[in-house]
């Protein structure tokens, strides 16, 4: 096995002379998954695409672990992540919702790493999950045949810059020829920051709301009760992802819903080949849009 030695002050994994070294079997797999939060806390399709995929891995003779590393903060973190990747000797490390200290707990590890739920500014780290792009291009597919033109899309308390997403969505409106304003800002997700991003634009003229995620529509439900709104009578409401609450709310939000074997097979496929594919999502999301009660015809303002 590899021990830790000291190279011109900097620490490095590496066989030492005298010691034997042990590698993974050609072709085999170890992916290690790291978080800074407990799996219970995630949502129920995640962890459970997590636990499948680590079925498939060990079905397939492959090794998998999940490390809940949040009982422990900063340079603790850090230690307790490296000793981790040691202690596993992991071909491949998935960080979920990483922090700095977690990152650099692996980053001088010969691994690949990806990441969910977070922003690492590091090229060697390959992003994992769901972009917003092809969502929302399946969600104006159903709302634009109903008269909608003018959409809002709040994100907030969100500290990565989703540039990707943000380019695929500007590009989508603008070929649909329909306005979608995004607001992308880390303030926090309270009721009185999404009520005066929302108040605003329904001032001028926007007749539906599209929320990146369920817990993003969670804060306007005060306001849209302040307010008097109802939906889809004044407005149509969409959280592109979306779970089993969504479809006990009433009126029940339209949404997309995520699939275990969605995130347990973008994850495998990303360890085999080093390439992120989003057709998985796609595919699964399209297949699982439900309109539900919240959307409906653009409403008709009464000219005086």
């Amino acid at each position: 096995r590899g021990v830790l030695v000291s190279r011109g002050g900097k620490r490095r994994l590496e066989v030492a002379p005298g010691v034997a070294g042990s590698r993974p079997k050609s072709g085999h797999l170890e992916i290690l998954v790291l978080s800074t939060e407990p799996m219970v806390s995630y949502d129920a399709s995640i962890s459970m695409g997590l636990l499948r995929l680590g079925e498939n891995l060990k079905a397939k003779g492959d090794g998998f672990r999940f490390v809940d590393l949040s009982h422990v903060q900063g340079v603790e973190r850090r230690k307790a992540a490296h000793a981790e990747v040691v202690k596993s000797r992991p071909t491949h490390v998935i960080l979920m919702t990483p922090d700095a200290s977690l990152f650099a707990g692996v980053s001088r590890h010969p691994v690949k790493i990806a990441s969910m739920f977070g922003a690492l500014r590091s090229k060697r780290v390959n992003p994992l999950g769901v972009k917003y792009g092809y969502l929302v291009d399946i969600a104006l597919k159903h709302l634009i045949p109903l008269g909608h033109r003018h959409f809002l899309m709040p994100f907030f308390g969100r500290k990565m810059k989703l540039r990707e997403s943000m380019a695929a969505i500007a590009r989508i409106a603008k070929e649909q020829g329909v306005r979608i304003e995004v607001k992308l800002t880390s303030m926090p997700l309270t009721t009185e920051n999404v009520g005066g991003f929302l108040g605003a634009g329904l001032a001028r003229g926007a007749t539906a709301v599209i929320f990146p995620q369920w817990t993003d529509f969670m804060p306007a439900i005060g306001f849209f009760a302040a307010r008097g709104l109802e939906f889809p009578r004044d407005l149509s409401v969409v959280a592109l992802v979306g779970n089993a609450t969504t479809r006990v709310y009433a009126p029940p939000v339209a949404c997309c819903l995520s699939s275990p074997d969605s995130i347990a097979q973008q994850a495998e496929i990303w360890a085999r080949s080093q390439k992120v594919e989003d057709e998985v999502y796609v595919s699964v999301f399209q297949q699982t849009w439900q309109a539900g009660a919240s959307t409906g015809p653009a409403p008709v303002k009464n000219e005086s």
